[in-house]
Protein backbone atom coordinates (compact mmCIF):
# COMPACT_ATOMS: atom_id res chain seq x y z
CA UNK A 1 0.00 0.00 0.00
CA UNK A 2 1.34 3.44 -0.93
CA UNK A 3 1.39 6.19 1.71
CA UNK A 4 -1.35 8.06 -0.18
CA UNK A 5 -3.67 5.06 0.32
CA UNK A 6 -3.24 5.29 4.09
CA UNK A 7 -6.48 5.73 6.01
CA UNK A 8 -7.23 9.20 7.31
CA UNK A 9 -8.06 7.57 10.65
CA UNK A 10 -4.33 6.81 10.97
CA UNK A 11 -3.32 10.42 10.21
CA UNK A 12 -6.01 12.55 11.82
CA UNK A 13 -5.52 14.46 15.03
CA UNK A 14 -7.44 12.94 17.92
CA UNK A 15 -9.06 13.46 20.23
CA UNK A 16 -10.66 16.25 18.28
CA UNK A 17 -11.46 19.39 20.24
CA UNK A 18 -14.94 20.56 19.34
CA UNK A 19 -16.61 23.75 20.47
CA UNK A 20 -20.20 25.04 20.62
CA UNK A 21 -21.54 27.91 18.48
CA UNK A 22 -22.15 30.10 21.53
CA UNK A 23 -18.48 30.04 22.63
CA UNK A 24 -17.06 33.58 22.89
CA UNK A 25 -14.13 34.37 20.62
CA UNK A 26 -11.92 35.23 23.60
CA UNK A 27 -12.42 31.75 25.05
CA UNK A 28 -11.69 30.15 21.69
CA UNK A 29 -8.40 32.04 21.42
CA UNK A 30 -7.39 31.04 24.96
CA UNK A 31 -8.20 27.42 24.17
CA UNK A 32 -6.27 27.57 20.91
CA UNK A 33 -3.23 29.01 22.64
CA UNK A 34 -3.26 26.54 25.52
CA UNK A 35 -3.70 23.51 23.23
CA UNK A 36 -1.58 24.89 20.35
CA UNK A 37 -4.25 24.16 17.74
CA UNK A 38 -5.98 26.42 15.23
CA UNK A 39 -8.92 24.53 13.70
CA UNK A 40 -12.06 23.70 15.65
CA UNK A 41 -15.12 21.80 14.46
CA UNK A 42 -18.26 23.39 15.89
CA UNK A 43 -21.01 21.05 17.03
CA UNK A 44 -24.49 21.64 18.37
CA UNK A 45 -27.42 19.39 19.29
CA UNK A 46 -27.95 18.58 15.60
CA UNK A 47 -24.36 17.54 14.92
CA UNK A 48 -21.64 19.28 12.91
CA UNK A 49 -22.55 22.98 12.76
CA UNK A 50 -19.44 24.49 11.21
CA UNK A 51 -15.72 24.98 11.41
CA UNK A 52 -13.71 27.89 12.75
CA UNK A 53 -10.02 28.66 12.53
CA UNK A 54 -8.27 31.18 14.70
CA UNK A 55 -7.59 33.24 11.57
CA UNK A 56 -11.35 33.51 11.03
CA UNK A 57 -11.70 35.50 14.25
CA UNK A 58 -8.67 37.82 13.89
CA UNK A 59 -10.76 40.98 13.77
CA UNK A 60 -13.47 39.80 16.19
CA UNK A 61 -14.19 41.22 19.60
CA UNK A 62 -13.59 38.75 22.46
CA UNK A 63 -17.25 38.76 23.50
CA UNK A 64 -18.59 37.89 20.04
CA UNK A 65 -19.65 34.28 19.55
CA UNK A 66 -17.79 32.03 17.15
CA UNK A 67 -21.06 31.20 15.35
CA UNK A 68 -20.73 34.60 13.66
CA UNK A 69 -17.45 33.52 12.07
CA UNK A 70 -18.11 29.84 11.42
CA UNK A 71 -17.60 28.39 8.00
CA UNK A 72 -20.88 26.58 7.42
CA UNK A 73 -19.76 24.63 4.36
CA UNK A 74 -17.57 22.00 5.95
CA UNK A 75 -15.52 19.60 3.92
CA UNK A 76 -15.63 16.15 5.49
CA UNK A 77 -14.32 12.69 4.76
CA UNK A 78 -15.30 9.46 6.46
CA UNK A 79 -12.87 7.72 8.83
CA UNK A 80 -12.19 5.03 6.22
CA UNK A 81 -11.27 7.61 3.55
CA UNK A 82 -7.72 7.74 2.22
CA UNK A 83 -5.03 10.37 2.50
CA UNK A 84 -5.20 10.90 -1.28
CA UNK A 85 -8.97 11.44 -1.09
CA UNK A 86 -8.56 13.98 1.73
CA UNK A 87 -5.76 15.81 -0.09
CA UNK A 88 -7.80 15.96 -3.30
CA UNK A 89 -10.74 17.46 -1.38
CA UNK A 90 -8.44 20.03 0.23
CA UNK A 91 -7.07 21.00 -3.17
CA UNK A 92 -10.50 21.09 -4.83
CA UNK A 93 -12.05 23.25 -2.12
CA UNK A 94 -8.89 25.22 -1.24
CA UNK A 95 -9.14 24.46 2.47
CA UNK A 96 -6.46 23.81 5.08
CA UNK A 97 -8.35 21.24 7.11
CA UNK A 98 -10.94 18.53 6.71
CA UNK A 99 -13.19 17.19 9.42
CA UNK A 100 -13.24 13.42 9.73
CA UNK A 101 -16.87 12.55 10.41
CA UNK A 102 -19.64 10.08 9.70
CA UNK A 103 -23.20 9.45 10.87
CA UNK A 104 -21.90 8.70 14.36
CA UNK A 105 -20.22 12.08 14.76
CA UNK A 106 -16.89 13.87 14.51
CA UNK A 107 -13.87 11.59 14.80
CA UNK A 108 -10.95 13.90 14.19
CA UNK A 109 -9.48 16.61 12.04
CA UNK A 110 -6.87 16.45 9.32
CA UNK A 111 -4.81 19.47 8.30
CA UNK A 112 -2.64 20.27 5.33
CA UNK A 113 0.42 19.73 7.52
CA UNK A 114 -0.82 16.24 8.49
CA UNK A 115 -0.77 15.30 4.79
CA UNK A 116 2.46 17.05 3.78
CA UNK A 117 4.59 13.88 3.88
CA UNK A 118 1.92 11.40 2.82
CA UNK A 119 0.58 13.18 -0.28
CA UNK A 120 3.20 15.86 -1.01
CA UNK A 121 2.33 16.25 -4.70
CA UNK A 122 -1.14 17.55 -3.82
CA UNK A 123 -0.27 19.49 -0.68
CA UNK A 124 2.63 21.22 -2.46
CA UNK A 125 0.11 23.10 -4.64
CA UNK A 126 -1.76 24.52 -1.63
CA UNK A 127 0.40 27.58 -1.00
CA UNK A 128 0.08 31.34 -1.03
CA UNK A 129 0.47 32.54 -4.60
CA UNK A 130 2.71 35.41 -3.44
CA UNK A 131 4.98 34.16 -0.65
CA UNK A 132 4.51 30.37 -0.64
CA UNK A 133 3.12 30.15 2.92
CA UNK A 134 0.81 27.26 3.75
CA UNK A 135 -0.80 28.97 6.74
CA UNK A 136 -4.44 30.15 6.84
CA UNK A 137 -4.94 30.47 3.10
CA UNK A 138 -7.89 32.30 1.58
CA UNK A 139 -9.30 32.33 -1.95
CA UNK A 140 -8.70 35.18 -4.32
CA UNK A 141 -11.34 35.99 -6.92
CA UNK A 142 -9.08 34.49 -9.62
CA UNK A 143 -8.96 31.14 -7.78
CA UNK A 144 -5.43 31.49 -6.42
CA UNK A 145 -4.65 31.45 -2.71
CA UNK A 146 -3.33 34.14 -0.37
CA UNK A 147 -2.12 34.03 3.22
CA UNK A 148 -3.44 36.74 5.57
CA UNK A 149 -0.24 38.84 5.38
CA UNK A 150 -0.23 38.92 1.58
CA UNK A 151 -3.98 39.55 1.50
CA UNK A 152 -3.49 42.55 3.81
CA UNK A 153 -0.66 43.85 1.61
CA UNK A 154 -2.87 43.46 -1.45
CA UNK A 155 -5.66 45.47 0.22
CA UNK A 156 -3.17 48.14 1.36
CA UNK A 157 -1.78 48.52 -2.15
CA UNK A 158 -5.26 49.01 -3.66
CA UNK A 159 -6.16 51.73 -1.16
CA UNK A 160 -3.02 53.82 -1.71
Amino acid sequence: MSPSDESVSQLMSTPVVTVVPSLPVGELLRLAESLEIHHFPIVDDNGLYGLVCTCDVDSARPEQTIAQFARRVIITVSPDGTAREAAALMAEHHVGSIVIADNEGVWGILTREDLAETVPEVVRRLVCGVCGSRQHLRHRRDGSLLCPACAANEVDSTTD
